[in-house]
């Protein structure tokens, strides 16, 4: 199941009524092969979909039923939470615990990423009564110096991690406890250095798992080569869709300029304020 089959997938469903039925349904089965290259390609949304459109609220689930089978993978059970709003996005039972977790994607093309973008805070939160949290995002999508999300992690318990060291546990972690890896955030002097953080997430994991530290490079080379061809993918896509743009008639452009800029919004935004002054003054 690669990336380019999954965007038409999700293309293809995305205004039905049971979309996310069916492409958990499609999900589901895929193997621990599929479940790797899917990991390491589903941080990044397609920039053929449209900003908060469908596809793209689907592709957000999509991230969320690999996590949830990661999990699975992983040794515990878990689930896509169905409730929107004020909610984690997965939630999974252990034996000693359970845990509510949440997987981010983002635009290659969107820079200027804030802490609002993680809401660490908010994960605590929705967190109520099980016992740790835990936020997924593509690693180089996390701040890389110096960030207030790793203090707020730190101070709140939230463990932050990225889809490559989430395949990593998948691939290394069977059988051993990752409640130590929950615990990490907590026992850690509260400091917004990006590096120290991911210095200390690195060692906990290869302390748990047993595994190298060049094998977890290996790993994050993964990650780049497959970033670097999705890379690709984006840039083609806005490249056709310049080609497509000097292809319109100069009425066509300019109609959709106007469209663009909302211009006609904005002039009946003015109209509507006038009126309701008017009314306000008894005119």
């Amino acid at each position: 199941m690669n990336r380019t089959y999954i965007a038409e997938f999700i293309e293809a469903i995305s205004k039905e009524a049971d979309a996310f039925d069916t492409l958990e349904s499609e999900v589901s089965e895929i193997g621990e092969d599929e479940l790797g290259e899917a990991l390491l390609h589903c941080g990044v949304i397609p920039e053929r979909f449209r900003h908060d459109s469908s596809e793209e609220k689907l592709w957000a689930k999509y991230c969320d039923i690999l996590l949830s089978k990661s999990f699975n993978c992983m040794g515990i059970p878990s689930e896509v939470i169905r409730v929107r709003g004020d909610s984690a996005d997965v939630r999974g039972i252990a034996e000693e615990y359970s845990i509510v977790a949440d997987a981010k994607a983002f635009r290659l093309s969107r820079t200027a990423k804030n802490q609002k973008d993680f809401k660490v805070t908010a994960l605590d939160d929705w967190r109520r009564g099980d016992t740790f949290a835990c936020l997924v995002a593509p690693l180089y999508q996390y701040p890389s110096r110096a960030s207030q999300i790793y203090e707020q992690a730190e101070e709140r318990n939230v463990t932050l991690l990225s889809y490559v060291h989430v395949l990593f546990l998948v691939n290394n972690a069977s059988g051993s406890t990752l409640r130590r890896l929950w615990t990490t955030p907590q026992t850690l002097n509260p400091h917004k250095d990006a590096r120290r953080y991911w210095e200390e997430i690195d060692d906990i994991i290869i302390a748990l798992t047993g595994a190298s530290y060049e094998e977890l490079r290996r790993y994050k080379e993964r990650q780049l080569r497959a970033t670097d061809s999705i890379a690709k993918e984006g840039v083609m896509y806005w490249e056709s869709v310049k080609e497509n743009y000097y292809k319109l008639s100069r009425d066509e452009a300019i109609r959709r300029l106007i469209k663009a800029e909302k211009i006609d919004q904005k002039i009946n935004t003015i109209h509507r304020q006038v009126e309701k002054i008017a009314r306000s003054l008894g005119g």
